[in-house]
């Protein structure tokens, strides 16, 4: 008997070792992107005009701290973990209402005049990525003339704090897709980590195998904990615009039309 449930505890850990090794192989499947995609020289003749379609975001901006001690606990005390969440994004929310909108507002802005400024046609779509495409099938002339659409997805905005010993910064993980209306070829493509500590970016939990980090790191909006940030959130909302500002730029500066070639480096 006490083969068999030595046997039996042997199995269960091979079992458990299997289960993990497909997690990682699930992981690289389910990645919705795998390396940045820039314009090459030919379908930059060919794109002319942009469709901005709405912003996918969340309806609030995220504030968060995390802390291994929950990951160690369980199941319960993470429960625990995203309620007492909810309740500092409410917190801050209350504090700052109109912000997110103003945010997203102010990189629409910076996306259409920085495409603009580099020789682009921008139409500012008052719809979804989903329904511009269908449009384009239906004829829809809000979309008519359209070469392609600039999808941006944001992951996660507002102030993060990596653990318990680390200050809320602000910033922005986003995915940006230039993707054409004739055939959804995906023209052109990148994640985006703007602000955030590269070391605290979790990738898996946003379905990504990369992201480009753009150093925006500025100490005045550092805040060491969260009563801090309340006790500033007037203050604190600059830190966001900024950011917003940043990643606006690094999305319509990556569709910059070049007359010569890509100098590849490391990086």
């Amino acid at each position: 008997m006490r083969y068999w449930y030595d046997s039996e505890w042997l199995t269960g850990k091979i079992i458990m070792r299997l289960a993990a090794g497909l997690l990682l192989m699930m992981q690289g499947a389910c990645a919705t992107h795998t390396s940045h995609l820039t314009m090459d020289r030919n379908t930059q003749k060919t794109v002319r005009v942009i469709g901005l379609p709405q912003i996918q975001v969340n309806k609030q901006i995220d504030i968060r701290q995390e802390n291994p001690v929950y990951a160690i606990i369980g199941i319960s005390a993470k429960m625990v973990q995203q309620l007492a969440r909810q309740a500092k994004r409410v917190q801050y929310q209350d504090e700052n209402p109109a912000l997110l909108q103003q945010c997203l507002n102010q990189m629409r802005a910076g996306i259409k005049q920085r495409l603009r400024q580099q020789g682009y046609i921008v139409k500012d779509l008052d719809m979804t990525y989903w329904q511009a495409l269908s449009g384009y099938r239906k004829n829809d002339k809000r979309v008519e003339g359209v070469d392609a659409l600039l999808k941006i997805d944001i992951k996660q905005f507002g102030y993060f704090s990596g653990s318990p010993f680390k200050p809320y910064r602000p910033g922005m993980v986003m995915v940006a897709d230039l993707v054409s209306t004739d055939d959804r070829k995906t023209l052109a493509s990148n994640v985006y980590n703007v602000g955030f500590d590269r070391e605290d970016v979790s990738l898996f939990s946003f379905r990504v195998d990369y992201a480009t980090s753009v150093y925006v790191a500025d100490k005045h909006y550092f805040y060491k904990n969260f009563d801090t940030l309340l006790s500033k959130a007037k203050q604190s909302a600059g830190g966001l615009k900024f950011v917003a500002r940043v990643a606006a730029e690094s999305v319509a500066g990556d569709l910059k039309k070049r007359d010569t070639g890509y100098l590849m480096v490391k990086r």
